[in-house]
């Protein structure tokens, strides 16, 4: 009979098995990714919990390893503006090891149950140095970082409401979705208010568009959720050869 694990050691095990998960530290062997577990702090956070906030010590790295996280600002009136969703592999905190600013006065909350690896920017920069395939893996993170960035900022410039609705809900499916016999269900409950935010729109312009897209059988909504119907042609559209549509 083999013996239970013990508290401890199924921690340290469930602390591995995330790890391995994570594209920062692939290609490491097992006797590497155990040396960098006891090296960092595992943290359970439960839904709603802010794990961000501008008042953090900036000496810390957050690598969000399991749940989604929302990324926002607070305005001078006190509104929160939603920024972006985020989930596992997502590095949040002090970013000037890896060559980028930290967003200022940001906040990131779990959206549902999260696990946080927490390690110092020196803890991470001695792994570098012991581990050089982090160092790879680092400037793979930020590139793809970088190329989405300059995505968002284009489609901001050049797109219409309607393409950039349609682009993020494609990004959204492709990071949280799961086939249902409805179509493909988004699995991160976003209100019209957090939607609009991340498209640069209003609350009343988004409705109409969602109200357009539901009309023409791309997506349905409701509680929160969407389930996109018709993947193909909302892509024609975040990419501007769909049938236009009134999206003023």
């Amino acid at each position: 009979m083999t013996a239970a694990m013990s508290p401890r050691a199924r921690s340290l095990s469930e602390k591995l098995g995330l790890l391995r998960e994570l594209e920062l530290f692939s290609g490491l062997s097992t006797a590497d990714i155990e040396a960098i577990g006891h090296a960092t702090t595992m943290t359970h956070c439960r839904p709603g919990q802010v794990i961000l906030s501008p008042d953090d010590p900036p000496d810390r790295i957050h690598i969000l390893k399991k749940g989604k996280v929302r990324v926002y600002r607070v305005t001078p009136d006190g509104k929160q503006l939603t920024l972006d969703i985020y989930d596992k592999g997502t590095v949040l905190g002090d970013m000037s090891l890896l060559g980028q600013d930290p967003i200022p006065e940001a906040y990131a909350q779990t959206l549902d149950d999260a696990v946080i690896c927490t390690i110092s920017p020196d803890e991470l920069r001695r792994l570098v140095e012991r581990y050089p395939i982090i160092g790879v893996n680092i400037i793979s993170y930020l590139s793809s970082r970088l190329r989405e960035a300059e995505r968002e900022l284009e489609a901001m410039a050049y797109q219409r409401v309607g393409q950039r609705l349609a682009r993020k809900l494609i990004d959204l499916a492709g990071r949280f979705g799961v086939e249902t016999v409805r179509g493909t269900l988004i699995q991160a409950r976003l209100t019209q208010q957090e939607l609009a935010e991340m498209i640069g729109t209003t609350r009343e312009t988004l409705a109409h568009t969602l109200g357009d897209f539901r009309r023409r059988g791309l997506l349905d909504t409701a509680h929160h959720e969407v389930v996109i119907r018709d993947a193909e042609r909302l892509c024609e559209i975040a990419e501007g050869s769909g049938k236009d549509f009134d999206d003023s």
